[in-house]
């Protein structure tokens, strides 16, 4: 990856490092049961699904914690479903292998024990 740490792919805001941070069997957990992306290609097809329809976003990386990255996206326009939207970042050897989404940020930060 280039020296650079998944935190810094994810700050840069550019879609093509977010992808290249991305384990190949990454795994998505949405908010709601049944959304599930298994394996970057998912990962990849469900971001790229979102942004042609109009969605964009300016990640900030809120808190970390021991492999764990608490992300805010800043999705524009936001969800109706989960306008507050924040993931959870598992790392491991500098590769997001895991994401988790959270309604808001008192959720996300919960999760990692914060």
């Amino acid at each position: 990856m280039g020296g650079l740490s998944a935190v810094d792919h994810l700050e840069s805001a550019d879609f093509e490092e977010f992808v290249a941070a991305l384990a190949p069997e990454v795994v998505w957990v949405g908010v709601w049961p049944g959304q599930l992306c298994r394996g970057r290609d998912e990962v990849v097809a469900t971001f790229r699904e979102a942004l042609e329809s109009g969605k964009s976003g300016s990640p900030e990386v809120v808190a970390e914690v021991e492999g764990l990255i608490v992300v805010d996206p800043h999705v524009d326009p936001p969800y109706e479903w989960a306008a507050e939207l924040h993931h959870v970042f598992v790392v491991e050897d500098e590769r997001i292998v895991e994401m988790r989404d959270y309604p808001n940020r008192a959720a996300a930060l919960e999760a990692v024990g914060l």
